[in-house]
């Protein structure tokens, strides 16, 4: 049973959170010209954005992920693909899928390891894969832009320690991440990351150095939460770079030249959405051109503000249950009897 007196003061925080990201953002927008951001790489704090339709060739990338745990083996499924869809003017004139529209299953099982070992195993393993496939499809189709969902860079989660059984897996999956980044910049390619529900507080981080009196009220808001109140439909951010200190951060070091050049915006293309996080890697169009472009290519549903692209690939990659079923049933018909495949207790216990 729901206790009222709890759900009422939840509600109050919330909305006295919301009440201080408002007076905050107010405060910025009337004082736009007097505060200095000594971190933006543009001078001005908000920018009108101009929606690009859609023009030449675009490609996006996307992985599904299943996993399952038994008592002696943890079972990933993965399978990773890309999407091309070529534009004239807005309309959608030509589609295709690398490495096909239904790739084959990719498996891997391991054994023996912690929870938090999993889970970056998991990650790793999944980021290997869609990043080889960003690398095929680049190399295919010479896309004017190439699309990740999420990040241009792994998070600090996904980096072992140094005596870890996965530091070379990790490594392979940087050296596959730099080898995308000079594909993509030997052929002029806008390599574009974009985030459905960032976490990310680099821009707070950078208000609340600027605007030392807001850093209490912007202490427990994210980077797109603020932003909902600060930007209008049509506007975007000034443009930082993705790490104060690339050479310091943990993840960034290990790209080597390229941490430099990972850019961060937000932009808000539509009323009815919050504002996206997009990063970009900083060797093909100016910052103004990518805005637009992103803009454009999200700002076709009213009330949900991401690539049609992305949404295709997202699709075709996600995994439905009974493929991952399907697996489990084949293993375990090949594992046979003797030395069976037993579920977790917790996931085979005869009472709730």
């Amino acid at each position: 049973m729901q206790d009222a007196d709890s759900i009422v003061s939840l509600a109050r925080d919330y909305l006295a959170w919301q009440d201080q990201w408002d007076a905050v953002a107010k405060r910025m927008r009337f004082n736009a010209g007097k505060i200095q951001y000594s971190e933006a790489l543009e001078a001005d704090l908000l920018y009108k954005v101009n929606p690009r339709k859609p023009h030449g060739t675009f490609a996006a990338i996307d992985g599904g992920l299943g996993s399952e745990e038994f008592h002696g083996l943890d079972l990933l499924v993965l399978r990773a693909l890309a999407v091309q869809f070529e534009y004239r003017e807005g309309a959608l004139i030509k589609h295709g899928y690398f490495p096909s529209s239904s790739p084959p299953l990719q498996m891997k099982a391991r054994s023996g390891l912690e929870s938090f070992e999993r889970l970056r195993f998991s990650s790793l393993m999944r980021l290997r894969s869609e990043l080889s496939c960003a690398i095929g499809a680049l190399e295919k189709w010479h896309p004017q832009y190439l699309l990740i969902d999420g990040s241009l860079a792994p998070l600090v989660s996904d980096k072992p320690p140094d005596d870890s059984e996965f530091k070379s897996l990790y490594m392979d999956v940087i050296s596959l991440y730099q080898k995308l980044y000079s594909g993509a910049a030997a052929g002029g390619t806008n390599l574009v990351g974009v985030t459905k529900d960032s976490r990310g507080k680099r821009f707070i981080d950078i208000v609340s150095r600027a605007m030392p009196e807001a850093a209490e009220a912007l202490a427990n808001a994210s980077d797109t939460v603020f932003l909902d109140n600060l930007l209008e439909a049509g506007e975007r951010s000034f443009v930082f770079r993705y790490s104060l200190s690339p050479t310091k951060n943990p993840i960034l070091k290990d790209l080597g030249e390229w941490a430099g050049r990972i850019m961060t915006f937000y932009v808000k293309p539509v009323a009815g959405d919050r504002p996206l996080r997009i990063e970009f890697l900083s060797t093909a169009s100016p910052f103004c051109e990518v805005a637009e472009v992103m803009a454009g290519l999200c700002a076709l549903h009213p009330h949900y503000a991401y690539p049609a692209i992305l949404i295709e690939a997202d699709l075709r990659a996600a995994l439905a249950p009974e493929e991952v079923e399907h697996v489990i049933h084949d293993l375990s018909a090949r594992v046979g009897r003797k030395r069976p495949l037993f579920p977790l207790r917790r996931n085979s216990r005869p009472f709730r």
